[in-house]
């Protein structure tokens, strides 16, 4: 299995390049095998481009700040040996979720991948502002990437850079199964210090080759802080901070086709692919999500079209998911996530139903 931070890297790109239309992720994943032939991602309003470009599947309304606000740089933490600070970033969960200027996180993005700066698209509206631990976009307007620069989003960093050997033991055990070892590729990812973090629910996906289709794993998680004030998700679908004492109204939600915006805290994306040449018919289906359900729901169900229905794992509200749909389906079956309370009776629809 090849590197998954490579891959995720190199979809990046191909989404920052490409218009978000369709896209051969599946492809990418196996790095250039043959087999898949292409692996469309859907959203609410349309196809999107990306398993690791999370965001563009979702509706992620950064925060309301102005650019003069500075984030705070002091933390109460005990410090971890293994991370060290990021300069002006407030250490461990403070520095997770946590609303800054696009300067800043133009700053922590250059700080983050060293070389050329490049600015970060700005947000209007309820899209206004930046949060730290979540992805952020570079402006491809003002011209190609200059030599050097990374390239694809930039996952605005915490206050706790990782070490070396932190990193290079991520790198070599990308999709672990003992929960130290993912709080600590999490913590890798984020910038933040979360190996005493819990890891709330999780949910993971190794499929085995089979005919000719490859090998290939998926994973998404929800680790929740020591004081409960923060959850951050990580995975196959980048990485996302929470703060739950500062919702109002820029956590992640679905987008629904009216403009609308779900209620609950929800990132969820479908992928598909061997499709057939027009795009219209797809021979399997990747759907994979997470996010927090209505009070006393007890099952939460994950179906695409007529497909076979998936109980997604569920902790106390907050789920996760990805499986493997092997029903052929077209392009107007829609995925439908519903919450169910103990008596069978539906309390949310997650995601947008027509």
């Amino acid at each position: 299995m090849e590197d998954t931070r490579e891959v995720s890297a190199e979809l990046r790109r191909l989404v920052d390049s490409e218009p978000p239309d369709h896209s051969d992720t599946g492809a990418i994943l196996t790095r250039g095998r043959r087999g898949l032939r292409r692996r469309r991602l859907l959203s609410a309003g349309g196809a999107v481009a990306g398993v690791a470009a999370a965001a563009l599947a979702v509706t992620f309304i950064p925060n309301l700040t102005t650019a003069d606000e500075e984030p705070g740089v002091a933390s109460t933490q005990t410090e971890n040996p293994q991370f060290s600070a990021v300069p002006g970033v407030p250490r461990g969960e403070d520095g997770a979720g946590q609303r800054i200027s696009r300067q800043e996180a133009e700053r922590r993005c250059a700080l983050r991948y060293p070389g050329p700066k490049y600015p970060l698209m700005a947000h209007t509206g309820r899209s206004a502002g930046f949060r730290s631990v979540s992805t952020g976009r570079y402006d491809m307007r003002k011209g190609p990437v200059p030599a050097g620069h990374p390239g694809g989003p930039c996952m605005i960093p915490g206050g706790d850079e990782p070490s070396a050997a932190l990193v290079a033991a991520a790198k070599a055990d990308p999709f672990p199964k003992n929960p130290a070892d993912q709080l600590r590729n999490c913590s890798v990812d984020a910038w933040v210090d979360m190996t005493k973090w819990r890891i709330q629910v999780s949910d993971r996906l190794e499929q085995a080759p089979e005919e000719r289709y490859p090998a290939f794993k998926e994973s998404v998680l929800v680790a929740i802080s020591p004081s409960g004030k923060t959850a951050i998700s990580c995975g196959t679908m980048g990485v996302t901070a929470v703060r739950l004492d500062d919702l109002g109204t820029d956590y992640p939600r679905i987008e629904w086709p009216d403009g609308t915006l779900g209620r609950e805290i929800a990132a969820m994306l479908l992928g598909s692919f061997d499709c057939d040449p027009t795009g219209k018919f797809c021979d399997r289906s990747l759907p994979m999500g997470w996010g927090r359900a209505p009070e006393n729901t007890t099952k939460v169900v994950v179906q695409v079209g007529s497909g076979p229905k998936y109980e997604a794992p569920l902790n106390d509200r907050w789920f996760a998911f990805t499986a493997l749909d092997k029903t052929k389906h077209s392009s107007r079956d829609r995925m439908t996530v519903r919450a169910y309370d103990k008596d069978g009776k539906l309390l949310s629809k997650l995601y947008p139903e027509k």
